[in-house]
């Protein structure tokens, strides 16, 4: 609490010498800095019992912001891009508030600045009573640029970070390694697998855990969680996976040694890494769709969309968890797989 105190009194002192605009560039300086600190204590300190007691401070300084037009603190916070600033005229997107009122955290701090993961975008923006699901750029470490995510922030507790959903067909799972590999569909409201790659650096981070929702078609709802949760590097991604939970039953394990899957490299129609003689992604009569087949599974989320209409003898699986139950569990009609650091605190 004492920071907060200092930079208000530096900030009165600075105001009572100065005239005019520079006046009101010290409030604004001084309400940015406060901000900042506001930022990262809630992300690295969010364990701590003394930082509910700054949300109130928080929360007013963000709002004090808002009201004098300070879009940008980095403009502020960062001298040669003051300087900048000062002789160009500023861009239209940061006079403008943002679009989503839930990004306020991240556009007061700058458009370089970056969280990790949705978890620390649910913590950042808890201080303004403002969380909400929804689409952010975060820059796991390892990455030199940022890639959007979908962020549920309703699911048990929020902080998830989505890496991959279904639910209408629209999106086409049958696709090569390397699409796999680097991701594809749309996060913001259709079909995406996120890419491996992108979860290797997202899980290597922290240690993570799994959430997987799936629905069938009578829209019976089952959940599977897993305590850890991690892929690994590119030279086939493999799968860590361990400490189920849940009602949908352990999809990435069963009776059959040939079935469980942690420890699997990830295989694709062009790129066979399980360890059947055949090629579960591309040559099985069941299967088809990248997933971390062993020889073969229980499971494989990522398996062409079936409709009832569609499901015959021969038409193999669609989107598949087998211990889910009825008939349904060979052709799902939704699946959602998100990760969160497992020291979360909803």
């Amino acid at each position: 609490m004492w920071f907060y105190r200092l930079i208000v009194l530096t900030a009165v002192l600075q105001w009572c010498a100065g005239t005019g605009d520079d006046r009101t560039d010290q409030v604004n300086l001084s309400l940015c800095k406060m901000w900042n600190e506001c930022v990262k204590t809630v992300v690295e300190v969010a364990e701590d019992k003394d930082v509910a007691d700054l949300q109130t401070i928080c929360k007013d300084v963000a709002q004090k912001l808002k009201k004098r037009d300070v879009w940008n603190c980095e403009s502020l916070l960062s001298p040669s891009t003051k300087k900048q600033a000062a002789n160009d005229e500023q861009p239209d997107h940061l006079k403008q508030p943002p679009s989503n009122p839930t990004s306020l955290a991240l556009s007061l701090l700058g458009r370089t600045n970056y969280f990790s993961d949705c978890s620390e975008i649910h913590t950042a923006l808890a201080m303004l009573n403002d969380v909400t699901s929804g689409v952010h750029d975060i820059r796991p470490v390892g990455l030199t640029s940022p890639i959007s995510v979908y962020c549920d922030q309703t699911t048990d507790g929020g902080g998830w970070t989505v890496i991959q959903r279904r639910f209408d067909g629209s999106v086409d799972f049958n696709r090569p390694y390397n699409d796999f590999a680097h991701g594809f569909g749309f996060i913001n409201d259709g079909e995406q697998w996120l890419g491996l790659e992108n979860m290797y650096y997202l899980t290597r981070q922290n240690a993570y855990e799994l959430y997987i929702e799936l629905e069938d078609w009578d829209s019976v709802v089952k959940y599977a969680k897993y305590s850890l949760f991690s892929v690994g590097s590119g030279s086939d991604y493999r799968l860590s996976v361990s400490g189920y939970s849940g009602t949908a039953g352990d999809g990435f394990s069963s009776d059959l040694s040939n079935h469980y899957l942690s420890g699997q490299g990830f295989s694709a129609r062009d790129s066979d890494r399980d360890a059947w003689s055949g090629s579960c992604a591309g040559g099985h009569s069941n299967y088809a769709g990248g997933w971390w087949y062993n020889g073969c599974t229980t499971s494989a989320l990522n398996g062409p969309y079936l409709r009832p209409s569609d499901r015959t003898s021969y038409s193999g699986y669609g989107i598949y968890w087998n211990p889910f139950g009825g008939s349904y569990r060979l052709y799902l009609k939704k699946s959602k797989m998100m990760v969160r650091p497992a020291n979360f605190q909803p």
